[in-house]
């Protein structure tokens, strides 16, 4: 027992004097860390001042510096994360969990399932009134826009969803909302969420893996013979064919079909898991015709190299409705020029609007809207509806919204509605060219500021038996006309 404890002591002496030689002469080669993290530089006195000194700014800013560059940082976190995912099943990966079977999930995927991320139906219906809009004025230009739902991995595996999220009791979400008014409004759209759930039980292969986020490298093969057909449909012109030559099997995940369990950063690989890919082959005959503008997230990338490219006469992806790909090698990367939207668009036989339920909230990214004004340019949003989107655009305000809500037990539309006020209320006298209904809505947050103003309204209200918003609302637009003609 005494030479254990003496060799593992002197096992700890010898990491401990190797992490400076191997930070001064790279002796090992470390694999690079995955996932989304900023690495600090090397510590330098130069940051040094006494005004940093004694807040302690200067200690904490280079002790952070110096742990982000001592040697062996990347295996010492690879060695700590494997000790408590085997042991205690800890992801320390944020934004990542387990659930049961060793089943991997992205956590928003499980909020955006269980209800907690819905964003309301008026809003949801807006959206999609606005986008049947753009799609009956590119129809007169006889260009098609396809809408395509793609799955998510909580509809496709809620079995293996961790009991504390309480999959049972989930209620309304977006992609319910989003699919229930894209019937109503008669929109042409790929249900591919539903269709992936129906052919679960037949399939062959793992259309969804167990240690990724998107589609598997097999279901996107499936998914995409579909989306060939509906294009073709919707133009009415031919699409090049690919098929199946054949299926590889592998038990080691390979690319997306593991990319949350790379970004686990463990020492070792994970348990084995089955896996399939095909090796595709294609007709050149009908040829490539068209030209496609794709509106999608993450998961068109396994289409756009693999398929788009042998598909399409020309692509072109906006990654997130914002960045054009391939932007990776890009520094900085290029940005989708929104000036002229409208003719821009028309320059495309088929437009892909594309989004898995991960991503509903964000309302297809504004697409909807932008391209909705550019076709209507006498029409102009209210500052707090474009705060909305803002808010359901960035991922970590809305996460805190989704947060608070929960904890306050309040609707999330609600409490995006309150956020985006507060923040036009406050920014009020900055914000360019207002319209009549900012300064409408300005009125308004005006009286609900001012108790006596308030119960004023609220008694007039009462006595014309009329709500208190209509009688706000009133009262803010008959002040407003006054102070117009005053000036």
């Amino acid at each position: 027992m005494r030479f254990i404890k003496y060799a593992f002591f002197f096992l700890v002496l010898l990491v401990l004097a190797f992490s400076p030689i191997q930070l001064r002469y790279s002796l090992l080669k470390e694999a690079p860390l995955k996932g989304f993290y900023k690495h600090r530089e090397f510590p330098s006195l130069k940051f040094f001042t006494w005004r940093r000194w004694f807040p302690s700014a200067f200690q904490d800013e280079f002790s952070n510096c110096l742990n982000d560059n001592i040697g062996m940082r990347n295996s010492l976190i690879r060695l700590n994360n494997q000790f408590d995912y085997s042991l205690f099943s800890i992801i320390h990966n944020k934004g990542f969990i387990q659930g049961c079977e060793r089943y991997l999930y992205e956590e928003d995927y499980l909020h955006e399932y269980n209800g907690n991320s819905f964003i309301g139906e008026a809003v949801i219906y807006k959206k999609l009134a606005r986008l049947k809009n753009v799609i009956d004025s590119l129809n007169a230009h006889h260009i098609p826009l396809l809408l395509i739902y793609e799955p998510g991995k909580a509809s496709f595996y809620p079995e293996y969803i961790p009991r504390r999220f309480h999959p049972e009791k989930r209620s309304q979400n977006n992609f319910d909302c989003f699919l229930q008014y894209s019937h109503k409004l008669g929109l042409p759209f790929m249900d591919m969420n539903s269709y992936f759930q129906k052919v679960k039980d037949t399939s062959h292969y793992p259309l969804f893996p167990r240690y990724g986020m998107h589609w598997s490298i097999y279901g996107v093969s499936i998914a995409v013979d579909t989306l060939n057909k509906s294009i073709e449909t919707a133009t009415g012109r031919g699409m090049p064919k690919f098929k199946i030559q054949k299926v590889i099997q592998s038990p080691i995940p390979l690319g997306t079909d593991n990319d949350i369990g790379e970004m686990l950063n463990l020492a070792c690989p994970l348990r084995p898991t089955p896996g399939a890919y095909p090796r595709i082959s294609f007709d050149t005959s009908p040829s490539r015709s068209l030209s496609a503008l794709i509106i999608a997230d993450s998961y068109y990338i396994n289409i756009a190299e693999a398929y788009g490219r042998k598909l399409f006469r020309n692509q072109e992806y906006w990654y997130y409705n914002n960045k054009i790909y391939p932007y990776q090698n890009h520094n900085p990367p290029p940005y989708v020029d929104k000036s002229n939207l409208r003719e821009k668009l028309k320059k495309f036989d088929v437009i892909l609007l594309m989004v898995s339920e991960i991503n509903l909230h964000c309302g297809f990214w504004n697409f909807a809207d932008e391209a909705f004004l550019a076709f209507h340019p006498e029409i102009r949003d209210d500052h707090v509806y474009t705060n909305e989107n803002q808010i359901r655009n960035e991922r970590s305000w809305f996460k805190f919204l989704v947060q608070k809500a929960k904890s306050l037990d309040r609707p999330l539309d609600e409490m995006i509605r309150n956020d985006a006020e507060y923040t036009f209320f406050n920014n009020y006298n900055e914000i360019p060219e207002k319209i009549r209904q900012d300064s409408i809505i300005h009125l308004v947050l005006s009286i609900q500021n001012n108790g006596e103003w308030l119960s004023a309204i609220r008694k007039k209200a009462l006595e014309r038996n009329v709500s208190l918003d209509t009688m706000l609302y009133r009262d803010a637009n008959y002040l407003y006309d006054q102070s117009k003609q005053n000036h």
